[in-house]
Order: C-alpha cells, then sequence, then structure tokens
C-alpha cells in the first residue's frame, strides 16, 4: 500500500513537472537547420552560440558567423549591440535547446522592445554538425 502511494505521487510530481515546463518554451519559435541554412550570411542574421562551458570549449569550430556573447553578462548585453530588427537565431548542445530557449526567455524579460525575431536553432549545434553545414574555427 505504501509502495503505491509513493508510485502514484511520484507519478503526481512528475505529471506536473512536464505541464510546467512544456509550456514554458511552447511560445518560444523555432528555427530548423534548413532554414538557417538558406539565410546564412544575411546581414540580418545574428547567430549566438550559446554552448555550455564543457560543450563549447570541446570543439575548435561554430557554426559559421557564430558570435558568443559575453556569458559573465546576460545575452540581452550582447543582443543590444545589434540594431532592432535583426533575426537572432540561438544554438546549444542541450536536449531539447533549453540553455537556447532559457536565453531567449532572458532577452524577452529585459523588456527590450524591437528584438522580437529571436529563435532557437532546432536539434542545436549536434544536428547542424550531423548535417554537415557550413563551420568555421572559433
Amino acid at each position: 500500500m505504501k509502495k503505491q502511494l509513493l508510485e502514484l505521487l511520484i507519478l503526481i510530481v512528475l505529471t506536473i513537472g512536464v505541464f510546467i515546463t512544456l509550456p514554458s518554451s511552447a511560445d518560444i519559435p523555432v528555427m530548423t537547420k534548413e532554414e538557417l541554412k538558406a539565410i546564412l550570411g544575411s546581414p540580418d542574421l545574428v547567430i549566438f552560440d550559446v554552448r555550455l562551458g564543457s560543450d563549447y570549449f570541446s570543439s575548435d569550430l561554430k557554426i559559421k558567423g557564430a558570435v558568443r556573447p559575453d556569458m559573465d553578462a546576460y545575452v540581452w548585453h550582447t543582443a543590444l549591440r545589434y540594431p532592432k530588427g535583426k533575426i537572432f537565431v540561438f544554438y546549444c548542445a542541450s536536449p531539447n535547446e533549453e540553455r537556447s530557449v532559457s536565453n531567449i526567455k532572458i532577452l524577452r524579460e529585459a523588456g527590450h522592445e524591437g528584438y522580437t525575431k529571436a529563435y532557437v536553432l532546432k536539434g542545436g549545434w549536434e544536428e547542424w554538425v550531423k548535417a554537415n553545414y557550413p563551420t568555421e574555427k572559433k
């Protein structure tokens, strides 16, 4: 009886966690690797490499044209260096792009109007490399 109650409690907690997590990233737009590749090199595009330290430093490559925001400050400090209306694409190496999603949320919460074209690269760094799309040395 106690074991069943504990299992039920764990199931309830996990279910609540899923429902709390899903909507938080549902309103963040995504861009596919194909869509990003099609606009690569556009003057309106800014690609942010927000991979965590170990993921970032374990590779000497990045997506072609990507910039590394100041990871010791908020990403929006780096975003403000660019004019409003730019297309921002964030990529990371996190499963489900959690790192990119959180950075876009920070950018939105900073309350800077006009910085609305922010996307998560679906599949992130791993999918980009797997597709053998353009990279360059950091």
